[in-house]
């Protein structure tokens, strides 16, 4: 009779715990998420296991844009469901939180944009591992290195505005020093009347010889450093040009291509 009664109740809880999920999907449906995450707790509560009400649960968060708690539970969806449906799709929206996180720091912190960036195609690519042909996944990524090399040109961009700006603070400071210790040069300060300018001594023939053998020297090993970075550089540089105009015109192909697409998302 227990057993019976038992099993009367695990009935009851399984059906209650079904129509309030499908409570929760109506109000996410209806834009109320909050209310949507309030309905996946009280599933949680009667299951704690359960992973649909928890991926819900997470998409609710996102929509929130509560990135950090979305992330935690599709990971723990990602990494307890025995569906590997269900896991992928935790993955491929793990990718999205990355990406989505990455574009909002972009104004803020482009190192930190740029590892996002990097770690949402990592998701995406273990969604292509479960799942090979989710075009979705595959165009996501293609979506995210272009996002990638416009940071990196950004990022190029800031270090050479900086670069300049300490040139430039540097001029600042040496013209700032050189009027200072003019300033302090006092023009109207009257000569010494005995002190005289000395005539200059004769130069010693032998000195002057010594003086431009020296010099035909150092222009000798200018010449000869000069000839040797000329034997080595042209290589060098002419394959990284080349290399640099190969790469810049795939990204191009990839540019026009991708142009004002969007990253696909996938609930």
């Amino acid at each position: 009779m227990a057993l019976v009664i038992l099993a009367l109740v695990t009935v009851v809880r399984a059906d209650s715990a079904r129509e309030v999920l499908q409570q929760g999907n109506r109000l996410y449906g209806e834009g109320q998420y909050t209310d949507a995450v309030n309905k996946y707790n009280e599933v949680l509560v009667e299951q704690p296991q359960a992973l649909e009400p928890k991926f819900n649960k997470a998409n609710g968060y996102y929509r929130m844009d509560d990135l950090g708690e979305a992330m935690d539970l599709y990971r723990e969806v990602a990494a307890g469901s025995k569906n590997m449906s269900l896991v992928a799709r935790a993955k491929y929206n793990l990718g999205n939180c990355f990406f989505q996180r990455g574009s909002k720091q972009r104004d803020s912190d482009l190192q930190k944009a740029l590892e996002d960036m990097k770690t949402s195609i990592t998701w995406w690519r273990q969604v292509l591992d479960l799942d090979p042909k989710n075009e979705k996944a595959a165009r996501n990524i293609e979506v995210a290195r272009l996002t990638i090399k416009d940071i990196m040109d950004q990022l190029k961009k800031q270090q050479e505005q900086q670069k300049q700006q300490n040139q430039q603070n540097q001029q600042d400071q040496q013209q700032q020093q050189q009027n200072q210790q003019k300033s302090q040069q006092d023009p109207n300060q009257p000569q010494d009347p005995n002190q005289t300018q000395k005539p200059a001594s004769p130069q010693d023939p032998n000195q002057a010889k010594d003086q431009k053998q020296q010099q035909q020297q150092k222009q000798r090993e200018q010449e000869q450093q000069k000839q040797q970075e000329q034997r080595v550089v042209p290589d060098s540089t002419a394959q990284e040009i080349l290399d640099r105009e190969q790469q810049q015109k795939k990204e191009r192909e990839n540019l026009q291509r991708a142009q004002y697409q969007q990253v696909e998302k996938d609930w």
